[in-house]
């Protein structure tokens, strides 16, 4: 068996994870183009994004300990069950042109319900269907494929709505939602049920903070993390459709470039980019030097939009070329924290401590959307820009005052799986963490 040979098991998994992603983002920008068509208003759109994500990070926090309780492939099938519906109803909504936005938000909240319970399975999955050896590798290849979701879906969905319109670009993506279903139950993942004990006392829904309070390297990367999305996630789900629409409304590919570069930087960084910088300079120093990149190439971004009113392809290139490097400083990142934590966390707790830890970050996605249309209405978007990407390096900065999280991110590759349970067994002391597999 390869370093890459995984399982039948997690390839199917996760690639039923990257068809409902890509139908996620591409509902997205179909979603964003016809509300802004209809209302010319970037607020409504706000108010739909910031449903939408209080649904999920509400998910996370709640529901966090049932992937630690009940069988993890059955729960991921629910929630793309729950996603179809809310797409079906979307479609068919912009397919008549009726604007209910009572019935919109609904959906919001329905399909960031389902992202923010599945979401955390996708990832806490992992390690039950690989061995410890491989689970580095596993970790990279999730996150080069889920990058390879966000370099696709930006040009996919931008250039299904130029071509078929938003309607049919949602139908399109309620099409590759179904298929995702499909795939992910003509397996059964038998190993999942026999790694994890069965137990009849489900945990209870707070645990996972109650674990994570407890772990001091969790709660520096929680701060900073927040901060990462109060500028990032806003950034692109808000200002830059907007930005584009405003400046650029008949030709949406030029946004789908944008967010391509964007994930061509996420691609490298999760690579080679990330393994070559780890064996350089450490995995700390590189993900320090990650988050800084992140924050540079959104501050370049924003400086070059300033002058990019009228169209000019030097400009275009260098606010293209800044955004490879920020997407890449980010996986590199990311793709450091999160095999800290799957390697680091018992994985009985893993699935509620990386949704508690999620919940916690991403409470400033909402606030972050809030915050964007509060600027946006009262500077506009140039100097929203600008603002968002001086969060960034408020995040950059926590990250090298983080002597917690440099300590960890400091050990090697056998010194850190068990880590926590090591440095920090009172966290784990209580027996509140296990399953019951559904039957």
């Amino acid at each position: 068996m390869t370093p890459y040979s995984f399982g039948k098991g997690f390839y199917f998994v996760q690639f039923s994870a990257i068809l409902n992603s890509i139908a996620s983002r591409c509902i997205h920008l179909a979603l964003a183009w016809w509300v802004l068509s209809i209302t010319s208003d970037a607020r409504a759109f706000v108010i739909f994004v910031a449903i939408g994500t209080a649904a999920d990070i509400l998910a996370r926090g709640i529901f966090g300990s049932l992937g630690d309780t009940y069988d993890k492939q059955r729960l991921i099938s629910l929630c793309y069950w729950m996603s179809l519906i809310s797409a079906i109803t979307i479609a068919l909504l912009a397919t008549t042109q009726t604007y209910l936005a009572i019935l919109l938000f609904i959906c919001q909240a329905l399909g960031g319900l389902a992202i923010g319970i599945r979401e955390p399975l996708q990832s806490s999955i992992v390690p039950f269907q690989i061995s410890k050896e491989q689970l580095s590798s596993a970790i990279q290849w999730r996150s080069a494929a889920m990058t390879i979701v966000t370099f696709c879906s930006p040009i996919l969905g931008t250039g299904l709505i130029s071509l078929i319109g938003a309607h049919n670009t949602i139908w399109f993506s309620v099409g590759l939602i179904l298929f995702s279903i499909i795939l992910l139950n003509s397996i059964k993942i038998l190993n999942v049920g026999s790694k994890i004990n069965s137990k009849l006392k489900r945990p209870k829904w707070s645990s996972g903070f109650s674990t994570l309070k407890q772990l001091p390297p969790e709660i520096s990367l929680i701060k900073i993390t927040f901060f990462i999305n109060l500028g990032l996630f806003p950034f692109f789900s808000v200002a830059l459709p907007t930005y584009f629409y405003q400046n650029y409304s008949k030709t949406p590919l030029l946004l789908g470039i944008v967010d391509t570069s964007f994930a061509i930087g996420m691609f490298l960084g999760a690579t080679k980019l990330a393994t070559l910088a780890n064996s350089l300079f450490g995995r700390a120093i590189t993900t320090y030097s990650g988050y800084l990149a992140l924050s540079v190439g959104i501050l370049i971004f924003a400086l070059m939009s300033q002058v990019l009113s009228v169209f000019h392809i030097g400009y275009f290139s260098l606010m293209c070329f800044s955004m490879c490097v920020a997407g890449c400083g980010l996986m590199v990142a990311l793709t450091n924290t999160s095999f800290m934590r799957s390697a680091a966390v018992p994985h009985n707790f893993l699935n509620r401590v990386s949704a508690s830890s999620t919940f916690g970050t991403g409470i400033a996605n909402p606030i972050g959307v809030v915050i964007t249309g509060i600027f946006i209405s009262n500077f506009g978007i140039n100097i929203t820009l600008i603002l968002l990407s001086l969060i960034l390096i408020i995040a950059a900065t926590l990250s090298f005052m983080s002597t917690n999280l440099r300590q960890v991110l400091s050990l090697s590759d056998n010194e850190i799986h068990g880590a926590y349970s090591r440095m920090y067994p009172k966290a784990f002391s209580k027996d509140i963490g296990t399953t019951k597999i559904l039957s």
